[in-house]
């Protein structure tokens, strides 16, 4: 399995080149499978040269993975206020799991594609490590109103990412498509400590 090498030059040329290869992915993928996509037909559709494509990826997959990592994690932002209070903390971060959960769903087919495709590694890893950011900001923002979080916010982090990226997969092979309901099920199995709020 490759690991992804994505260029993350702030280049504009290299910005927009990254760009266009994730718009005619996203293109391609309302009337095809991901895995039926090829680099020289994702070029063409881009207005791009294969070169430009291989100077950013290795293959398809590493390009999905790199764009619906992004895809969601725009959709997990969550910035809670200073002086919010612990339920306020704890709704903003739910609010931005039914964000995720319904930013899969819009995409689940191409999703569910490449989490069982040789790039599934490496696009739980890219999710795993964005969530690990998420949750010990969460842990921290709350750790002033719960004096019952763990003291180690590097396990108690990765324990929720782990799991957080494990009930996005569960999601994506579910036909559901109540968020909602989805992210409510989640929170209510979060660990004893992570305050979930009234």
């Amino acid at each position: 399995m490759s690991s992804i090498t994505t260029t993350t030059s702030d280049d504009p040329r290299a910005v927009r080149s990254r760009e266009r290869m994730q718009e005619a992915l996203m293109r391609m993928l309302a009337g095809e499978e991901l895995s039926s996509i090829g680099v020289a037909e994702l070029c063409r559709e881009a207005g791009i040269h294969r070169t430009t494509f291989y100077g950013h990826y290795e293959s398809i997959g590493e390009l999905a993975a790199d764009t619906f990592a992004e895809i969601i994690t725009a959709a997990a932002a969550a910035c809670p206020q200073p002086g919010d209070t612990v339920e306020q903390i704890s709704r903003t971060y739910l609010s931005a799991a039914e964000n995720v959960l319904a930013a899969v769903a819009r995409d689940r087919c191409a999703i569910r594609s490449l989490l069982d495709s040789p790039m599934s590694l490496d696009f739980r890893g890219r999710l795993r490590e964005h969530f690990l950011e998420h949750a010990s900001s969460a842990i921290d923002a709350m750790r002033a109103h719960n004096p019952t979080l763990p003291e180690n916010t590097d396990v108690g982090a990765a324990f929720v990412a782990g799991g957080i990226v494990s009930v996005i997969e569960l999601w994506a092979h579910t036909d559901s498509d109540d968020a909602t309901a989805f992210a409510a099920r989640m929170y209510r199995s979060m660990p004893s400590w992570w305050p979930v709020g009234s």
